[in-house]
């Protein structure tokens, strides 16, 4: 494969018009269209200027098949993102499951002194199979970045914009799931289906919200994909020191969540109310979150 062949398809790659790089090669725009029509050919100072820009060797340039190198990075990188987000979407929506099961079976047996223990026990499966889910695509994507800091802009404009359409309606549903069951619950509470302290209306709330997690995890996860920009971005030493203090920040919120949740519920029988505390501490994981990244800019 030729130079010229090459140079259109790292320029596309990272969708930069023949301007754009022309400018950046202080040259002009005819000179690039030339050395991609093939009539005419770069400067050795260009080519390494070239390679720097696509951050690729003079070989790989010159006489490289980039097209297939793409192909193949596209095919990897798509892969592990896309399973990813299934993975990972699939194990946190187990683990609401497990506590709607949880839910369920308090408000079915009524009070009855193993209702406690089974409800802890479902939570409990639940988590068994979303921990090592959590861990294998986990770890699976960690291997990939490490492996790949950057990519190319793999994917065409038209695939760009088609793919976040898409997972934007994707989103739409997840938050649209999850307004249905609260208003399936305020319902059920208001008309007294299961009495006045049955956690089955939370239940069926919970219900709705794995399913709308589910949705919203993958759809963003989806979406997230096409941002090669600030997949690039997110991979830098910074930023990954900035991620890791988030996550450490919010893994002790959620861990002081669950510690409340079980000590309200064991002590003083709240299990139909203390519930609210992991969507509190899922808006404080927010704040503090956009605390953070803000202090770091």
């Amino acid at each position: 494969m030729s130079i010229s062949e090459n140079l259109q398809i790292l320029r596309k790659s990272k969708n930069m018009s023949q301007e754009e790089l022309a400018e950046k090669l202080n040259v002009s725009r005819q000179a690039v269209s030339k050395w991609e029509s093939g009539s005419g050919y770069p400067e050795t100072e260009k080519i390494i200027s070239i390679c720097e820009i696509f951050d690729c060797s003079m070989d790989e340039l010159v006489k490289g098949k980039i097209a297939d190198d793409i192909k193949v990075e596209k095919n990897n990188y798509d892969s592990v993102m896309t399973s990813t987000a299934k993975g990972i979407a699939i194990a946190v929506g187990i683990i609401i499951l497990g506590t709607a099961a949880m839910m369920t079976i308090m408000g079915v047996l009524n009070g009855q002194e193993q209702s406690h223990l089974l409800g802890v026990i479902a939570v409990l499966v639940a988590v068994i199979f979303a921990v090592p889910m959590l861990i294998v695509f986990g770890t699976k994507n960690d291997n990939f970045i490490k492996k790949n800091p950057k990519v190319a802009n793999v994917y065409t404009e038209e695939e760009i914009e088609k793919g976040n359409s898409k997972y934007t309606i994707v989103l739409a549903c997840g938050i649209s799931t999850i307004l249905l069951g609260v208003i399936a619950m305020f319902a059920l509470m208001g008309l007294k289906v299961f009495g006045e302290e049955s956690t089955l209306p939370v239940a069926v709330l919970l219900y709705f919200v794995a399913i709308g997690v589910t949705t919203l995890i993958y759809g963003g996860k989806m979406k997230e994909k096409f941002d090669i920009e600030t997949y690039n971005k997110q991979n830098t030493d910074e930023a990954k020191a900035e991620s890791d203090k988030v996550g450490k920040v919010c893994g002790v919120i959620m861990l002081i969540a669950t510690a409340i949740f079980l000590t309200l519920g064991f002590t003083l029988n709240w299990w139909h109310i203390c519930w609210v505390v992991f969507p509190i501490g899922g808006i404080l994981c927010g704040i503090v979150a956009t605390i953070l990244r803000k202090e770091t800019k």
